[in-house]
């Protein structure tokens, strides 16, 4: 075990015991983790294997591939695992529940490996084992916080670098290959991990003009054309021009943790209905700072949200246009760029100290552009902390050849 594995023990051991308490809420005793992230949140490490996790036991990573490394990643005890068929007799040997259902994570945990573990214990159910950890995730700690402020420290990077680099006849790919190479330069680690099914993301989104108001085939408000139809998402070889929008939207993630922030940019002055709608996203994102606080109904925040942009004469274009809209207007962050909770108008619950949500009040303009802005916020009992310090804009530049 490493001396930061080791320090880290305290972390993931509250951790550990927040989920068991919610297992044995749900009636599970005895919960198989195998997504990564889930992992490594559970255990500080992603090596290939089985995390198991039973209320008021030490877990014990059953590990079929990187044990020695896993041994220096996790405070928990790794035991090689050299076939599935041998789990069952090893987690009898190491104590753990022998009946009551087996808790998987359902929404991510392909058919084939549920159709496995069912296979393995063909006398005990399985159930969903993911939602309560999800539920669990929410609320991040103290050292999380930290990890997040430091994600917002490159994202604020990368946005200083966008000003710098936009210029007339810059390609937005080639924009967005700049802004990368210096967010990796400040600690940025590239991946973005993601939970929802085909939820890739191609980071950085740098969308100028009309390309970047072509909906992306994941469930967001922007997304862009793309380089590709096989990609779908991100800048697409557009010629930066006076006037165009430029929709800089950027998942930025250090040492795990995401920060998620979006600006608008423009060289000149904006068409006077993109301007419009800019105005508007920043004043629909303020007025949601008012209200983003520990206890504040998840549905309300949205359906403000819409009513603003309604008495500008905007809803339809908010974020999304026509059938392509989404109905949220923000969404949790952590060491996934999707976690819970998500606002949208029907959300059952409130916020709570502690989870950090990125609010995105966006406009699509089909043929012309994409407009908007998004921040991080570190929900509290008072005003909340906003992780993604820089001008909300929009950005306006001089023209610059």
């Amino acid at each position: 075990m490493s001396r930061e594995t080791e320090n880290m023990r305290p972390e993931f051991l509250g951790r550990v015991e927040r989920y068991g308490k919610a297992l044995a809420a749900a009636g599970i005793g005895l919960a198989l983790i195998q997504q990564n992230t889930d992992k490594y949140y559970l255990s500080g490490t992603v090596q290939q294997g089985f995390l198991a996790i039973a209320p008021g036991l030490e877990p014990v990573l059953f590990c079929r591939k990187g044990v020695d490394r896993a041994r220096e990643e996790t405070p928990w005890q790794v035991w090689p695992l050299d076939r599935p068929k041998d789990l069952p007799d090893l987690l009898r040997e190491a104590g753990f529940p022998q009946d009551g259902p087996i808790g998987l994570e359902a929404d991510v945990v392909p058919m084939q490996l549920w159709q496995q573990v069912a296979r393995l214990f063909p006398d005990r159910s399985l159930v969903d084992g993911g939602l309560p950890l999800r539920q669990v995730r929410q609320v991040k700690t103290a050292f999380e916080l930290d990890e997040m402020r430091a994600a917002a420290k490159v994202w604020r990077g990368m946005m200083e670098e966008t000003a710098r680099q936009i210029r007339p006849g810059l390609d937005d790919h080639l924009l967005a290959i700049a802004v990368d190479a210096h967010g990796r330069h400040l600690g940025g680690q590239g991946l973005m991990r993601t939970r929802g099914f085909n939820f890739e993301y191609f980071a950085p989104h740098t969308l100028a003009g009309p390309p970047g108001a072509m909906p992306a085939h994941f469930d967001g408000p922007t997304g862009g054309q793309g380089p590709h139809a096989s990609i779908g998402q991100g800048s697409a070889h557009v010629s930066i021009e006076p006037g165009m929008p430029i929709l800089a939207d950027f998942g930025v993630g250090t040492r795990g943790y995401v920060a998620d922030g979006t600006r608008t940019f423009c060289v000149g002055e904006l068409p006077p209905q993109l301007a419009r709608a800019a105005a508007a996203a920043v004043d629909i994102i303020a007025e949601a700072e008012e209200t983003l606080r520990a206890g504040a109904e998840l549905g309300a925040l949205y359906r403000k949200a819409v009513e603003h942009a309604a008495a500008e004469g905007l809803e339809e274009h908010f974020m999304g246009y026509g059938r392509d809209r989404v109905r949220f207007l923000g969404h949790g962050i952590g060491l996934e760029l999707d976690e819970m909770p998500v606002l949208t108008p029907n959300a059952q619950g409130a916020l709570e100290a502690g989870m950090v949500v990125a609010i995105e009040p966006k406009f699509v303009f089909p043929g012309v552009g994409a407009v908007g802005v998004e921040d991080s916020f570190v929900i509290r009992q008072g005003a909340p902390e906003v992780l993604t310090d820089y001008p909300r804009g929009p950005i306006l530049l001089e023209r610059k050849g």
